[in-house]
């Protein structure tokens, strides 16, 4: 096996055709990872022309892929070599294939530590740290006697298909859904019985998604993807993808012709990754999207889904309650071994926590805000527009601005 450095703007078809083909079969799903996901976030997202993929090969097949930005790629060394991230993947672990995972995992490594200068320092975000691909790496460092660190772990809610006894759903997700019975009860008094609607197929659905989003606290925030063109335009490019090959889910919760929420999901391989979700804050104190969500959960088991990531905040109170299963998610710091480990490795954690901060006091990330900014005025201008033409009848304290910013805060931003 031997690994070169790929640029991602400049992918060839046969190298984004190997990659696909490992992503199919890889030890450990990651959709973040997958060329539908990183190629649209490199042609449309901030730094994103700065990423390239670290990639393992053996007879024109891939092993292993990492994206990494720019400044570790050739001609450029640095003393930590860190994966690429972005502010809408919410996983880091490398694809390793079946085939030879440990050897792959070796590759991969000392690829990476040929980039950098001494200490030859690496660093990778967001590990499923209690999963193979995670086993595959601790051994390789082993192997090639290098140190390795587990920081900042935190722990991530997974619903596990074979959680519950029989076909009955886990307790936590029953209470959740007797919690919310009574809304849902006002809810079907107020317009009618919502309906769960499958739009992954429907053409119209990402726009549909990208303004309920933006008429809501993200879009006061500045922080929903309609907010900035590039974002929107990247997710409307990821759910067209994922859309062609049949693993887009995007569900929608709908009463009388309005749209109360929404959540947009990606299958990869057995499981089920819950990407963004929105709801409309004029239906706030119904929870339309834990309403949602909770009959998501249990049509994705239905469809043969081994296992759901909400991608959630650990700190995110709501989906603790709701999903029971849990899956460690850390970054690992990899080093030289010995007494210098001990000294390095926390210096290059460090070293990449402060340039990501760097990184949000420069111009540009200033610009970034700003382009948001406006976003969000425009937006905020189109949503009172809309309010005006399409009032729907609500109890007077969720017309009055009773809408709880925090109902339903389930994926990172």
């Amino acid at each position: 096996m031997h690994a070169r450095v790929i640029s991602l703007a400049r992918i060839k078809p046969a190298d984004e055709r190997a990659w696909r083909r490992l992503a199919a079969r890889a030890i450990e799903p990651n959709p973040f990872y997958e060329p539908d996901f990183l190629l649209p976030a490199c042609r449309r997202l901030r730094h994103g022309r700065q990423a390239g993929l670290v990639a393992v090969e053996e007879a024109g097949s891939f092993h292993a892929v990492l994206p990494v930005p720019w400044a570790a790629l050739p001609g450029v060394p640095l003393p930590v070599v860190t994966s690429w991230r972005h502010l809408y993947g919410y996983l880091g672990t490398p694809l390793l294939a079946p085939e030879q995972p440990d050897k792959a995992a070796r590759c991969l490594l000392s690829a990476l530590r040929r980039r950098a200068v001494w200490p030859r320092a690496m660093v990778l975000e967001l590990v499923g740290e209690d999963g193979p691909a995670a086993a595959a790496l601790h051994d390789a460092a082993v192997r090639l006697g290098l140190a390795i660190q587990v920081h900042a772990p935190a722990e991530r809610a997974v619903f596990r298909a074979d959680e519950g006894s029989g076909d009955a759903l886990p307790a936590s997700i029953r209470r959740e859904r007797r919690a919310k019975a009574r809304q849902w009860r006002r809810l079907c008094a107020e317009g009618g019985d919502p309906a769960v609607v499958d739009r992954s197929q429907d053409m119209a659905a990402a726009a549909e998604f990208l303004r309920v989003e933006a008429s809501g606290w993200k879009g006061r925030a500045g922080t929903a993807l309609a907010s900035r063109p590039q974002d929107a335009a990247f997710y409307r490019e990821v759910a067209e993808r994922f859309r062609a090959s049949g693993r887009l889910r995007l569900y929608a919760l709908e009463q009388g012709g309005a749209t109360l929420a929404m959540q947009t999901s990606i299958r990869a391989d057995h499981a089920v990754f819950d990407w963004k979700a929105a709801y409309d804050e004029r239906f706030a104190g119904f929870g339309p999207g834990a309403q949602l969500q909770l009959r998501v959960l249990e049509l994705e088991r239905g469809r043969g889904a081994g296992w759901i990531d909400s991608c959630a905040d650990p700190s995110d109170g709501h989906q603790s309650r709701l999903v029971p299963g849990r899956r460690s998610i850390a970054t690992l710091a990899i080093g030289p071994g010995g007494a210098a480990g001990h000294l390095v490795l926390p210096l290059a954690i460090a070293v990449v926590e402060l340039s990501g901060k760097l990184r949000g006091l420069s111009l540009r990330t200033l610009r970034y805000r700003l382009e948001g900014s406006t976003g969000t005025l425009r937006h905020r201008l189109a949503a009172r527009l809309l309010r005006r033409g399409t009032e729907t009848r609500l109890p007077r304290r969720d017309r009055d601005g009773g809408a709880a910013r925090g109902e339903e805060q389930r994926t990172c931003t």
